[in-house]
């Protein structure tokens, strides 16, 4: 059976990865939008061409923004949950999986 500390564990890795990826994902829509730009002001386009498209980008960016935010929320509920289950100590900036990493090692 998996010890809620390593599924702690587990589950922390996860989710630090989908919190990377939302960030990357967003890095990429800035890159977008500022090519977009670029291509309307560099080239003889008319300033109005693409707006539609340059609206959806701009929600598109805003749904990442907010689906970030419901992450971040998401990790602090079960970062909550894992210090109430576990009795570990809290450290002020860091995920305490941190210090199930290190006790399972001495452990060991």
């Amino acid at each position: 059976m998996l010890s809620v500390e390593t599924a702690g564990v587990r589950i922390a890795a996860e989710l630090e990865e989908a919190e990377r990826l939302t960030n990357e994902c967003m890095r990429a829509y800035a890159r977008l939008q500022m090519s977009m730009m670029s291509v309307r002001l560099d080239t003889e386009l008319p300033q109005y061409q693409g707006h539609t498209a340059v609206m959806r980008v701009q929600e598109a960016q805003k749904a990442q923004v907010e689906a970030m935010g419901q992450l971040a929320r998401a990790h602090k509920a079960m970062r909550d949950d894992f210090l109430t289950i576990t009795a570990i100590p809290d450290t002020i900036g860091r995920c305490p999986v941190n210090g199930v990493q290190e006790a399972s090692v001495k452990a060991a």
